[in-house]
């Protein structure tokens, strides 16, 4: 009976566990300059990377961005496009002020763009230390092409959605006129067919020879056997 059980809790869980591991995308119409990224880190001795007990290493929150006054030996966060292009640069202190921190999680802000596919986190010596993918909230793909169904417009994508771009259209269902069946349909139709009325004439006499074995009468033992002759009796004064 556990067994039974068992099914219906793991698929819920599996509903549950996709819902958390999605990241909402914005929607074309909000405001995003009141949107920004929150990045989950840890850092140890000068070292980050990516928060293992996030299975997704980011979000995006509702909070406009607030960029700190930058620190000494400061790291940079560099947000890319799918052009490979540079469109936003933070510097920020993994430390936040505190010199006796060495080890532990972070937080790192920033503030969101619609055609963000990567940010990438270097130390004060200009090394890369980590990257994390965020395409799957972009509305942006920068590939020319305006794509409306997307959620890309004019203000969400200028570089796909400019003037002079031509939107991609809209394919719909197309219709297809009813022409009739066509000659192969009937050819196979016709040998299915003459298949099965073979197969059903073929079947009717098998069944005939065996009705006609089972009431045909048993067969002749090749006539009467021959009568026998008694001995003659001995002749007399012989």
């Amino acid at each position: 009976m556990y067994k039974y059980l068992f099914i219906p809790i793991f698929a819920g869980l599996l509903v549950v566990s996709s819902s958390v591991l999605a990241v909402t995308k914005p929607s074309p119409d909000a405001n995003f300059d009141s949107l920004s990224y929150n990045f989950y880190l840890y850092y140890d001795n000068g070292q980050i990377f990516a928060d293992r007990d996030y299975a997704v290493k980011y979000d995006i929150v509702s909070a406009k961005f607030v960029e700190a006054s930058p620190a000494a030996n400061a790291y940079k966060l560099e947000i890319s496009n799918f052009k490979s292009e540079v469109i936003k640069t933070v510097l920020f202190d993994p430390k936040h002020g505190d010199f006796n921190f060495v080890r532990g999680k972070i937080t790192v802000k920033a503030p969101y763009t619609t055609s963000g596919m990567r940010a990438s986190f270097y130390d004060n010596q200009n090394r890369q230390l980590v990257t994390i993918f965020i395409n799957e909230t972009a509305l942006c793909n920068d590939n020319n092409s305006c794509n409306s169904a997307g959620g890309e417009n004019e203000t969400t994508c200028p570089s796909d959605c400019g003037p002079g771009k031509t939107p991609r259209p809209t394919v719909g269902p197309t219709q297809t006129l009813d022409e009739g069946p066509d000659i192969l349909t009937i050819v196979l139709y016709a040998v299915g067919g003459l298949a099965v009325a073979v197969g059903a004439w073929f079947g009717w006499r098998w069944w005939k020879n065996k009705k006609e074995e089972s009431f045909s009468p048993p067969p002749s033992t090749g006539g009467s056997p021959p009568l026998s002759v008694p001995p003659l009796p001995p002749s007399a004064g012989l």
